[in-house]
Order: C-alpha cells, then sequence, then structure tokens
C-alpha cells in the first residue's frame, strides 16, 4: 500500500571519519542487536566503515574486513548514503537502525521501482496514511476487495497491510519527513514482506522510499524505489529475473490502479458504499468519512492529527468526576454558655 521514490543522488555524498566508542555501543549490545550472528555483525561493520566511513570501536578488526564479492562502489553505497543524507539515525540504540544498516552490508541486493500518479491532493493522502485502517475499509466498500492496514504502535509507526491476493507484510515508517521538508512527501519505510508471486512463495526484507510532489490540482506524481535483500544467492538469481522484476511491478501496480479506481467513484458522487458497507457504518469508520469529506472540501490535515484528535476523543469520554460531597454540619465540641445580664 505504500508508495514511494528515490531522491535522485547527485555529487557523491562527503563523510569524515567517524568513531563511535564501545562506551556508547559495546560489543554485547552490538551483538545483541544484530542477533548474535556473526555474518550480520560483519555485514553491519564492514559496511559502515566501507561506505560511511563510520567505525564503531565495537567491531573488530575482523568484523569490518569486506565481503570477498561485494563491490563497496558508489552504487552500493548509494542507499547508505541516501538515508543518512534524509536524516536517519546512525545509533543502533535507535528503532530498527541496526536491522536496516545490516541488511545494506549484505552481499545480495534487488532494486524495484515504479512511478505514476494520484488523483489525490496533499492534505488527502495525509489523511489516508494519517488512517490507514480507514483506508483499506474505504477501497474495499467500493471495489469489495480484501485490503488489510492496521497499526502495530501507539504512535502509528509500525503497521501490517496486505492485499488479500498474496501480498503482506510489516513495516516501520522509518522517515517521515526526510531532511526536514514536506511532511508526509518524503519518506522511508522498513519491513518484511511475504509475496506469492509466480510458483514462488517467498519473503524478505527490504528498505523503500517514498517521495510524492503536487504536481496539479488532484495530481500526486510519485516514484517507488525498493531494495530488497534476498537471503541466498539462489533467491537473489530468481529476483533479478525480468519475468519476476515484471510480475512485483504489476503487483504495484494494481494496487495503484485500486487506489485511482476507488478515488473516481468517491469524487464522481457515488456515496452508496458508504451506507451499505458494514464496516463502513461503524462510529469511528463514520467519524472518518465525515472528515475526509471535509479535508476533500479544503480542509487542511497534518500528519499526527489522527492521534491528536483519537486523544481528546477519549479525554472527552472519560467519565467526569462526582463533584466533592460539601461537608456536612457537626456539632461543636465545645459547650456555648450563655450569660446573663
Amino acid at each position: 500500500m505504500c508508495l514511494g521514490v528515490v531522491l535522485t543522488l547527485g555529487s557523491s555524498l562527503s563523510y569524515a571519519a567517524k568513531i563511535i566508542p564501545v562506551s556508547e555501543v559495546s560489543g554485547k549490545t552490538l551483538l545483541k542487536k544484530l542477533h548474535n550472528k556473526e555474518d550480520d555483525v560483519r555485514a553491519f561493520c564492514s559496511g559502515m566503515y566501507k561506505c560511511l566511513d563510520i567505525r564503531y570501536e565495537a567491531c573488530s578488526e575482523n568484523d569490518m574486513k569486506p565481503w570477498p564479492k561485494v563491490n563497496y562502489d558508489e552504487e552500493f553505497c548509494a542507499p547508505y548514503k541516501e538515508i543518512v543524507k534524509r536524516g536517519f539515525s546512525i545509533d543502533i540504540n535507535k528503532p530498527m537502525v541496526a536491522d536496516v544498516f545490516l541488511r545494506l552490508g549484505r552481499q545480495y541486493r534487488a532494486i524495484y521501482s515504479s512511478e505514476g500518479t494520484l488523483p489525490l491532493e496533499v492534505n488527502e493522502i495525509t489523511f489516508l496514511f494519517d488512517n490507514m485502517p480507514f483506508t483499506a475499509d474505504l477501497i474495499n466498500a467500493y471495489l469489495e476487495s480484501e485490503y488489510t492496514l492496521e497499526y502495530n504502535s501507539h504512535d502509528r509507526r509500525y503497521f501490517s497491510g496486505g492485499n488479500g491476493h498474496g501480498l503482506s507484510g510489516d513495516f516501520y515508517w522509518a522517515l517521515q519527513d526526510s531532511a526536514g521538508t514536506k511532511s508526509m512527501l518524503r519518506n522511508m519505510f522498513f519491513g518484511y514482506g511475504y509475496a506469492q508471486i509466480l510458483k514462488w512463495s517467498l519473503k524478505g526484507t527490504a528498505v523503500a522510499f517514498l517521495d510524492m510532489d503536487l504536481v496539479a490540482p488532484r495530481k500526486l506524481k510519485y516514484k517507488l524505489t525498493a531494495f530488497v535483500f534476498p537471503a541466498n544467492s539462489v533467491l537473489n538469481s530468481i529476483m533479478q529475473l525480468r519475468v519476476f522484476k515484471s510480475v512485483v511491478n504489476s503487483k504495484i501496480d494494481d494496487v495503484v490502479n485500486d487506489i485511482k479506481k476507488a478515488s473516481s467513484m468517491y469524487y464522481g458522487g457515488n456515496r452508496r458504499p458508504l451506507t451499505t458497507n458494514a464496516k463502513m457504518r461503524t462510529p469511528e469508520n463514520q467519524r472518518h468519512v465525515a472528515e475526509y469529506d471535509k479535508v476533500v472540501a479544503g480542509a487542511p490535515w497534518k500528519l499526527g492529527d489522527a492521534v491528536r484528535l483519537e486523544r481528546s476523543l477519549m479525554e472527552l469520554s472519560k467519565p467526569k468526576p462526582a463533584p466533592a460531597r460539601p461537608a456536612e454540619p457537626t456539632e461543636p465540641t465545645d459547650k456555648i454558655i450563655i450569660k446573663k445580664d
């Protein structure tokens, strides 16, 4: 469900040599973050050193040895430099940092790219990303499809999804505002995917860039570039096949076309699915429909508004504390003596 693009790399970035001391990342921490796998440690340490000139003192000399079959040239190192340029952390104590960089350092890599346009405004796509389960329900209502999207964390950075026809995955929204520009339109995702493609049932990991730009009223231009990391040489050979890449790209195009179809029906004034579909009649989705209608009419929507609104509604729904009971009068302990003149 996520669409992305890689920013075009200009001249290569220059990095001053940086050493991460053991006091910040110990060998024990490094092993734990890299799943206690020696090959992963080497992939992480050698890649960071060769591509970014970053050396963790917890990495041994053997850990930093280049893989014999890897050419650490500009093409191999490009995604390293790109994600750092976009603002992704190199602190392995931050979420998914170790997972991303250890995979970039592996020998096998397949690249997939797709681009096109979506009939949406910036506020509209922001709302749909900010309310992913509603987005899946909305498409399903119009197309009788089987998309699923659900959040796995309160901040909505971790989510799961699928198209109901052989594609599914668990994802981390690593960057929502790359390099501090164009919120929602410059993104990076990391995830674990599962796919049934032709005769193969595959699973693997990927890093994907998502950039979009409004090029005309209700016309968002997008491009998706995903770096996928096959586990072995056999899978790598399959994923490099032209026919395989063609099928993958067609599946991506199918998702985009479904979004376009549902959008054209909604903007064309077809409200029937919003009242007849069971999921769209839930109180939560009815609220989302009302919110989305306002956004389509021109109301602003920023990424994170959904969480803020949800919290405010929870506060309003909390039972109000009972008013304090007034103190009852008590009999005075001291006797009152009335003197006679």
